[in-house]
Order: structure tokens, then C-alpha cells, then sequence
């Protein structure tokens, strides 16, 4: 069936950040025999290598890049007699090098920088070569001189400490998650350090909860502990400076742009800039800034830019139909798996501090996170199965690309008709244009590279770059983001990355109201939140970050582009991705289980191309590597022709990649290179130089901002109160409390044979307790039965009884297992105390009154008698009748998901309506037996409303409880059905406006 095409939709921003190479008309001497091994061979590499290395300005751009190889040619152009196998290496080394600096525009060094674009009516574009250099010490370096000031007693003493907001206690130990790596090891890593949970070390960190001098947390310690020696005390706090469970000023937060400075700035106000060790480590420092390790270098192009609005529209488009394409329109399997353990262990309405979910007491971390089970691998789909047709049809019918029409995008899409759209994104597009004037005349292709995960990720980093206009541009649009809804803030997250190498791409200037800070050194501030000041909840459809105290939602984003998988430590990485777990993953297209396929052909659609053409080339498919060259060169041109693979490609390797043209010997030499060491190659269409006349050659990227019209249509989410916070030791586990919850496995089309014919029995077997009952899923389809015991003595008995009865329906095929959970009660969603119990009398009058109904021979239409229950429950809680119908006139979508047929619309209206004592109902053949059932639960709603507002419901809306009654009633007396449960809903309000019409009101 054809899917309309969704109608939210996203708008460009007005401005842009363009990256692209800095040196396009740079002039290279042509290049020798990259495969030669011969005396000539090598003669000819060398001779390359050193008429290179007398351009200053490229040997500059080389070493920035790779000291190790400029170090390393030198060493051989000055050798009499060089090894050929290193040099060949090195030549080798040195064109990849000269390939990236043409043809890739990732900012790095002196290869590629950044310009702010605009957009306007017409192209106007102006490429300059006198770009501006911004040159910083590098964040190794500066990292390795932190280490050694902290580790000079003389300087720590005099220094400010805070403790580290991200550690956490497990059992007689001190754990420091997943702290930075004090070195560059050519990878990263995220292993937690533990150390002893003595008193003093708990003593020091509570002491050390806001900034004070380290000096004076040793004294305190001391004088909380006078037998310690002022020895071991200092030894106890510098070792947590060491591991990082106290974190000292010398540490720059992420947000502030000059780390050296601000290093600078706190050892002379601490007095520490005239002690012996520190002007020694800093004249070192001094020195090292003009050598080794080389410093960062930020690069501003000289460049005026202005794109045509179509350029931007199109970029809207294409978030549009990627959040449309998306292969994971619900969320990933992870977080989707994440979501189901927190609403099983915590339920809807409780806000759980951000450490007690992550610890190993809580749910621990999502799959696929450092120390958690692996991720789910992807399953072939429909989705998949339609694009390894296109694949193969293109292949067959030897056509690079498939065109998207509106059929085939229906067919694509996995999500709902409107998509969960994320509020903020980044669209990286290379423009494929021959000329300005036609761009102008809107001849020109935007073809997506990548897609950031919001709004300043590619340009926060480089904000203090640009110029004041551009920067009070993008800092205008950072602080007015949309968000998910009214209620909802967004925040910057700032950290220290894994990897302190990184600590220049980690760092960008502050551009909102709210910082979230981990693990970093900072004054406590109004504008400032730590982890402690955090909470998670859900609503069983989306999980939400949320800060109690200042009753508001938070989507939090880090704005710079460090990859969240290897340099992102696993909180920040948590924090990013939660507040859009539940909605469309919006990334490059996505081919899902089909991206080692031989070939995949270019999607467009329009003048977008969503997927560039790509080919995997495996090494088995060529000569060996050390087969003569003659040989080898005659078999790629053989599967170039074959596969009808382009002369211009990118060599794509993880997030790097190598332009080359295979027509030109050397960078064929480079392939080979590549595929002896690596499997396969996967080659991506490049454009061709001149579709690239519109930027004068250059190699560019466009990050533009989108931002969705509107927030998605989420249910309304109660206001985040620290009333709402649960505590740690929050739960009745089995045999410990007066609480029996049995989970019940087994078929969903047996639960209600379960119910009517069996339960009654096991009630009678365990004499009669107060008990209720849900259907849940978790994800197997079960019913939780809740009784309660006389004493926790009981529960054995009780157990015993229910596990007995559970065998006999094991053996008449009706019940697969019992499982005894420990039971968590859902005082965020409701109350607690009298009003928790006040809940549960609804709940088990609502399970009788359900079981009631069930039991009856022959019902009226299911969704006219759920709405009959909706309207009943609805005016039993609000004390009036009319005050209950207007509430669901005023709280239910005036529209239901889908159409509802008009029979029981009618059936529905005339079934739901309260008049008389329900007389339309009761004059059904069971209609007296089911409204009598509501007796009960009508007392029990009268009472319970009883406590709003009041001690034990604060936080919880009275609003928000009855849309939970509604919920809770629907899931017990049918299924979880979201779709269907909205039309139930949608019929209970046809009903309430019905009466209200009838009766004057409205």
C-alpha cells in the first residue's frame, strides 16, 4: 500500500560552515614509480622526496601531520645510501599525504579549513590563499605538563581540587569510570580504575564536593583523622589527583578555548608560577611550542561565500527523506532493549538519579557500551530485501544509480507515516555544480556525506574562529534550538575525552544557557549541572533526561564531532544519545545488512543524492600483491570494466579516506598497497573535477543546520520534581517485604482462559488475598500478578501454592514458566505511602471488574465497551460526571490514529454514555453485570482522588494519574496496543462530547 509522505519536515538555518582543502592549485613535481624496487627506482623516490622538502610550506603541512615521517624523509634524502624498502615506504607514505591534502576537506592542520557560507539569492563566492592560521600547544603536550606540575608537591599544595562528579562507590571500592588515557597509544581505550573506599577517601571527596584549595582539604582530613601523619594524608589525596578522582584547575573545561591560558591564569593565582618546578616545566613548555609534539593547528579560509537558498532547501529535503529512509526509525535494538529494562524496573513517572541507573545495582549500561553485552547485529528486513532488488536490477541492467520515486520511497520506509523527527540536525553535502551559473540555474546535485547528530557539531570547535558576524550567527541559532517539547531545555556537554590527545577537537566555546560538566574542574555556577543534579524517566513510549530541582527536561549534546564509540567516555556517550533513543536515527543512508554487497548503486532522488555509488573490491578477486605489476594493473583494469567502476574514487577506510584516479599508475599502486594488508577495498564515487567548477576545484564539505518545523507528537510527560526521585534501596525483594509478584509466561491468546477459568481457583488455593493483575511484555508476552501477604514469612507458602497451580497449567499447554521478580512499586507514577495504597485498591477493583467482564458469555463491540470503561473510570476520578467528560473532550487528540469504522462509532457513542445509570449498557445481556463490577472500582477512584493534591502525591499530577488509570485499565482488559488504546480514547471523547451536546454543556 502507498505511504503518503510525511508532513513534518525541516528548514535550513541561514547560515553554514563550508570545509574545504586550503591548497587546490598546490604544484607537485611528477610523481616516480611508487612500485619500483630497483636502484633507478629508488634513485627516482628519493629524488621526488627531496625536491618536495624544499618547499617549506608543504614540509610544514607534512610535519604538523606526521613528525614521525618528516623526520624520517629527511633522514633518508640526507643518506648516502637508503634503504629502498624504506624509502618506498616512505614515498608511499608522503602521496597519501599530497591525496588527502587535495582531496579531502575534513579540516586538519595546514590541509583543509573552515569559512562561515550564508545563503542568498545568487552565488557569490570568493577563494583567496591568505588564509588565517590559529595555532595552539598541543592537547598531548599540555596533558603530559598537567601530569608533571601535579606531581611536584610544592605546586599541588597551592592548587584549587573539586572531585571528580562522575565517580562512584561499589562496594569497598572507589571507582573512577572510564577515566582519560594519560598517553597517546595509537588507540583508545575505556577502562575504569578502582581504588580503596577508605574513610578518608570518602572524607575527601564529600570535603571536596565544591573547589578548594588542596592544602586545605588536607588539613580537614587531617583533622578528622589526626592519627594519620600529615604524610599519608597527602599521600591518600595525591594519589586521587593521580587517578583523576580529584581533578585540579590546572584542567581546562572543554568549553573554555585557550586551555594554555587558562592554565597560566590558575598557577599564578595560586602562587605557583614562581616555584622552581613550574617555571622549569613551563620554559620547557615554551621551547616545545615551535617543535615537538607538534602544536594544533585551526585553520580559517580566506574565502566570501554566499549559496543559492536552493542549495539550502535542499538540504531540509534531504534530512527529510533520511529521517523518512531511516533504518532505525523507533530507535536502535539497544536503546530500544534499554528502554524496555528501565520501564520494567523503574515504570513510568520516577525520575532515577543518572549514577544509580548506570551502576551495576541499576540497569547498568545500553548493549554495544564498554563492559555491557555486545549489540544486536541487524536483521535482514523488508527494507534490506527491497535494496538488495535495486542492487541487483542496477547491477544486471549495468546502471549506476537508482532513482527514488515516491513508490519506491514508501516501500523504504520502516517508520510511521510521520516520523519522530530529531528537533536539530547537521546535513554534510558535497554541491556537484559545473560552474556558478549553474548553480544559479539550479543545475546541481547535493550529494549527502554525512549527517551530525545535531545542530554545531561540525562548527562548534571552530566558533572562535570566524568572524563576529558569523559567530553571532551560529551562536545565535546554538541558543535557540527546538527541542522535543515546550518543557524541554537544551544543554552543552562538556568532558574530557578518552584520549587527552584529542583535547583540541573536544574543546568549543560555550553557546547556551546550560553546561552539562563530567568530570571536569569547575566554580559551582547557576548555569552549571553535574550528574548528581540529573535523573532519567520514561513513559513506556520515550526515555528523557530530566533536572528535578529545576523541574525541566534536558536534550544534551556536546558540540564537536568526537566519535562517541572510541573517544567519548560512556556517561557523555549515555547522556548524547538518550534524549533521542525513541526517535528517527537520522544518518547517512544506511543500507543495513547489505554493505559489503559487490556493488551498491547511487540513490537519488531528485537533485539529491542520498547515497554516493560504491564497490567493494576483495583482494582475492586481484593477483597476489607481489604478482608482476603488468599483471596485477591488467586484472583491475579487467574488474574496473567489469563492474563499470568510475576512474575517480575514494579509498574508504573507517572515517578516513584516500581520493584516487585509476587511471594514473601511482595511485593504482597506492590500492595495491592497501589491499596487502587489508581484505578488500570499498570505492565510493568521487565527482568529477568538474563538477566541482563551482568551488574552483576545490574539495569541500557543506555542514548545514536543520532544524524540524515542528516537535514530534509525543504524549504529554508529567514536570520533573525531586519528588519524583527514587531512592537506591527502592524495590520489595522476594521473601522480604509483604509484596508476592509473580510474572506469568505464556501465550498472548491464552491470558484471558488464564484469567476466567484458572485464576479464581488459585485464589481460592491461597485464601482469598488482596491481589491485581497487568499484561506486560518484557518483550515476551506475560501477567504479572501481585498479592499481598500478612507477613513476609509468607512468601515461601504463598510461592509454593502459586508454582503448584503454575505446573498444572504448564502441563494443559497454557502457562510456560512463573518467574518471582523483585517487585518495584511505581510511586513516581502515583504516590506513595496512603496513596500508593490508595492506587492499588483501583487496580485490584479494576481487575475485578475486568475479570468480571471476561467472564461473561457474550460482550458488546470490544472498543465501544473499552470506551465505556474510559468515560467510567474518567468521571469516577474527577467526582462529577460532567467534570469527566470534559476532561477527556479537553485531554484526548480530537483524532484518532486511524479511521474508525462508522458501525462502531455509533456503537461506541450510544454504549459509553453514563446517562441513567448507564442504561444503554445495562440494556445489553451483559450489561448489568459489567457496570455492577464498577461499583468497587468507582469507591476506589473517589478515595484516591482524595489525595490530590496532598504530602504523599507530591510531583504527581492528578492529570497525569488519570491518563495512567485510562492506560492501565486498556492494558489489563485487552493488550498493549498503542494504536489501538488512541482509538479507544478517541471514542470515549465522541461519547463525552455526545453527552455534553445532549445536556446543553457544551
Amino acid at each position: 500500500m502507498r505511504q503518503p509522505a510525511p508532513t513534518a519536515s525541516y528548514r535550513a538555518a541561514g547560515v553554514a560552515l563550508v570545509r574545504a582543502i586550503a591548497h587546490p592549485d598546490r604544484l607537485v613535481p611528477d610523481w616516480p614509480d611508487l612500485d619500483g624496487e630497483d636502484t633507478d627506482a629508488t634513485h627516482q623516490q628519493v629524488l621526488w622526496l627531496h625536491t618536495l622538502w624544499a618547499d617549506n610550506d608543504l614540509v610544514q603541512s607534512l610535519d604538523l601531520a606526521s613528525p614521525a615521517l618528516t623526520d624520517r624523509v629527511a633522514q633518508l634524502i640526507a643518506a648516502p645510501h637508503p634503504d629502498p624498502r624504506e624509502v618506498r615506504r616512505a614515498a608511499h607514505a608522503t602521496a597519501r599525504y599530497l591525496l588527502r591534502a587535495a582531496g579531502r576537506a575534513t579540516p586538519f592542520g595546514y590541509f583543509a579549513g573552515v569559512q562561515a557560507a550564508s545563503f542568498g539569492p545568487s552565488c557569490d563566492v570568493r577563494w583567496g590563499d591568505r588564509h588565517r592560521v590559529v595555532t595552539r600547544v598541543s592537547a598531548s603536550r599540555l596533558a603530559g605538563v598537567i601530569e608533571q606540575l601535579e606531581r611536584h608537591s610544592a605546586v599541588l599544595a597551592r592548587l584549587d581540587v573539586a572531585a571528580n562528579n562522575t565517580v562512584q562507590v561499589r562496594g569497598d571500592r572507589l571507582v573512577v569510570p572510564h577515566r582519560p588515557l594519560a598517553r597517546h597509544t595509537g588507540g583508545t581505550a575505556a577502562a575504569e580504575t578502582t581504588l580503596r573506599h577508605t574513610r578518608p577517601v570518602a572524607f575527601a571527596l564529600a570535603a571536596a564536593r565544591h573547589p578548594l584549595r588542596f592544602q586545605d582539604l588536607a588539613d580537614k582530613v587531617h583533622a578528622e583523622f589526626p592519627t594519620a601523619t600529615g604524610a599519608q594524608v597527602t599521600g591518600i589525596l595525591s594519589e586521587l589527583v593521580a587517578q583523576r578522582a580529584l581533578v585540579t584547575n590546572l584542567h581546562a573545561p572543554a568549553t573554555e578555548p585557550d586551555p594554555l591560558g587558562y592554565l597560566l591564569a590558575a598557577l599564578e593565582k595560586a602562587g605557583a608560577d614562581q616555584i622552581a618546578e613550574t617555571t622549569e616545566i613551563l620554559a620547557d613548555l615554551r621551547r616545545a611550542e615551535g617543535g615537538r609534539p607538534v602544536p594544533a593547528v585551526d585553520l580559517r579560509l580566506d574565502a566570501d561565500l554566499v549559496l543559492p537558498h536552493a542549495v539550502a532547501d535542499e538540504a531540509a529535503r534531504a534530512a527529510q527523506l533520511l529521517a523518512r529512509l531511516s533504518a532505525a526509525p523507533n530507535g536502535t535494538a539497544a536503546w530500544r532493549s534499554y528502554h524496555q529494562r528501565f520501564y520494567e524496573r523503574y515504570g513510568r513517572g520516577a525520575l532515577v538519579p543518572l549514577l544509580d541507573m548506570v551502576a551495576d545495582s541499576g540497569i547498568g549500561w545500553p548493549d554495544g557500551y564498554p563492559g555491557a553485552r555486545p549489540s544486536e547485529a541487524p536483521r535482514f528486513n523488508e527494507r534490506d530485501q527491497l535494496l538488495a532488488c535495486l542492487a541487483q536490477r542496477a547491477a544486471l541492467e549495468r546502471e549506476r544509480e537508482v532513482v527514488l520515486d515516491e513508490e519506491l520511497l514508501a516501500a523504504l520506509a520502516l517508520g510511521p507515516t510521520e516520523p519522530r523527527l530529531p528537533p536539530h540536525l547537521e546535513i554534510v553535502a558535497r554541491l556537484h555544480a559545473s560552474s556558478r551559473q549553474a548553480l544559479d540555474r539550479g543545475d546541481f546535485r547535493l550529494e549527502v556525506a554525512s549527517v551530525s547528530r545535531a545542530a554545531g557539531v561540525c562548527v562548534g570547535r571552530f566558533l572562535h574562529l570566524l568572524e563576529p558576524e558569523h559567530q553571532a550567527a551560529f551562536t545565535d541559532l546554538l541558543t535557540n534550538l527546538p527541542t522535543m517539547d515546550d518543557r524541554t531545555v537544551t544543554a552543552q556537554l562538556s568532558y574530557p575525552p578518552l584520549d587527552p590527545a584529542t583535547g583540541h577537537v573536544a574543546r568549543s566555546t560555550a553557546s547556551g544557557q546550560l553546561v552539562i560538566s563530567l568530570a571536569e574542574h569547575r566554580p559551582a555556577s547557576d548555569g552549571v549541572l553535574s550528574p548528581e543534579d540529573l535523573a532519567v524517566g520514561c513513559d513506556g513510549r520515550r526515555m528523557y533526561l530530566a533536572a528535578p530541582a529545576l523541574g525541566i527536561r534536558i536534550e544534551a549534546a556536546a558540540t564537536h564531532a568526537l566519535n562517541l564509540r572510541t573517544h567519548t567516555p560512556p556517561l557523555a556517550r549515555l547522556i548524547t544519545e538518550l534524549s533521542r533513543a525513541q526517535t528517527d536515527q537520522v544518518t547517512r543512508f544506511d543500507w543495513g545488512s547489505l554493505h559489503a554487497l559487490p556493488f551498491r548503486p547511487r540513490l537519488r532522488r531528485r537533485r539529491i543524492i542520498l547515497s554516493p555509488a560504491a564497490w567493494r573490491l576483495t583482494a582475492a578477486e586481484l593477483p597476489a600483491p607481489n604478482a608482476p605489476r603488468q599483471q596485477w594493473d591488467e586484472a583491475l583494469t579487467s574488474w574496473l570494466t567489469r563492474y563499470r567502476a568510475p576512474r575517480h574514487v575514494m579509498l574508504a577506510a573507517d572515517s578516513q579516506g584516500l581520493p584516487l584516479d585509476l587511471d594514473h599508475p601511482d595511485h593504482r599502486s597506492l590500492l595495491r598497497d592497501h589491499l596487502r594488508s587489508a581484505p578488500h577495498a570499498v570505492l565510493v564515487e568521487e565527482p568529477d573535477p568538474t563538477d566541482l567548477g563551482w568551488a574552483s576545484g576545490r574539495a569541500h564539505e557543506i555542514a548545514i543546520p536543520v532544524t524540524a518545523t515542528r516537535a514530534p507528537a509525543w504524549p504529554r510527560l508529567p514536570k520533573p520534581t525531586p519528588a519524583r526521585i527514587l531512592q537506591p534501596d527502592h524495590g520489595d525483594a522476594p521473601g522480604t517485604s509483604r509484596v508476592l509478584l509473580a510474572s506469568l509466561y505464556g501465550d498472548l491468546e491464552r491470558q484471558d482462559t488464564v484469567l476466567t477459568r484458572h485464576l479464581p481457583d488459585l485464589l481460592t488455593r491461597l485464601g482469598h488475598p488482596a491481589w491485581w493483575f497487568v499484561r506486560f511484555r518484557d518483550p515476551r508476552q506475560h501477567l504479572r500478578l501481585r498479592i499481598a501477604l500478612p507477613d513476609p514469612a509468607a512468601f515461601g507458602p504463598a510461592a509454593a501454592v502459586i508454582s503448584s497451580w503454575t505446573a498444572e497449567l504448564h502441563q494443559a499447554g497454557l502457562l510456560s514458566e512463573v518467574v518471582y521478580p523483585t517487585s518495584y512499586a511505581e510511586t513516581g507514577r502515583w504516590g506513595e505511602g496512603p496513596a500508593w495504597a490508595a492506587a492499588e485498591d483501583v487496580f485490584r477493583a479494576d481487575s475485578a471488574a475486568v475479570l468480571a467482564q471476561l467472564s461473561q458469555p457474550a460482550l458488546p463491540d470490544r472498543q465501544a465497551l473499552l470506551a465505556a470503561h474510559a468515560v467510567a473510570i474518567t468521571t469516577g476520578f474527577t467526582s462529577s460526571t460532567t467534570s469527566g467528560l470534559r476532561w477527556l473532550v479537553d485531554n484526548v487528540p480530537t483524532q484518532a490514529p486511524a479511521p474508525v469504522p462508522r458501525p462502531v462509532f455509533r456503537e461506541a457513542v450510544r454504549l459509553a454514555d453514563p446517562a441513567n445509570d448507564w442504561a444503554a449498557l445495562r440494556a445489553e445481556p451483559a450489561g448489568n453485570a459489567i457496570v455492577d463490577a464498577w461499583t468497587g472500582r468507582h469507591v476506589a477512584l473517589d478515595w484516591y482522588r482524595r489525595h490530590f493534591p496532598g504530602p504523599h502525591t507530591q510531583g504527581v499530577q492528578a492529570d497525569d494519574v488519570l491518563g495512567s488509570l485510562l492506560h492501565c485499565s486498556y492494558v489489563r482488559a485487552h493488550r498493549i496496543d498503542f494504536d489501538d488504546e488512541a482509538q479507544v480514547l478517541y471514542l470515549a471523547r465522541a461519547a463525552a462530547l455526545a453527552r455534553l451536546a445532549r445536556d446543553g454543556d457544551r
